[in-house]
């Protein structure tokens, strides 16, 4: 399963990622500041498109987790 969390870089997300990951599933966390991580981690500002709008591409589930803009 491919799971997007946009801005799952905080607390809580990071624990949603781990315990998917930990799981098998395909982990794509969308965040502004990317941070080295068991999963990956791809750029994004939530404002312009960009590359990472592909990554939604095949998502079976998106929790979207933004924090402060």
């Amino acid at each position: 399963m491919k799971v997007i969390i946009p801005g799952g870089t905080g607390q809580v997300g990071t624990i949603l990622a781990r315990a998917f990951h930990r799981d098998g599933n395909e982990v794509v966390v969308l965040s502004r500041k990317p941070v080295t991580a068991p999963w990956r981690v791809v750029a994004w500002d939530a404002h312009t498109l960009g590359h990472w709008a592909s990554e939604f591409d095949g998502a079976d589930v998106i929790i979207n987790w933004p924090g402060a803009a």
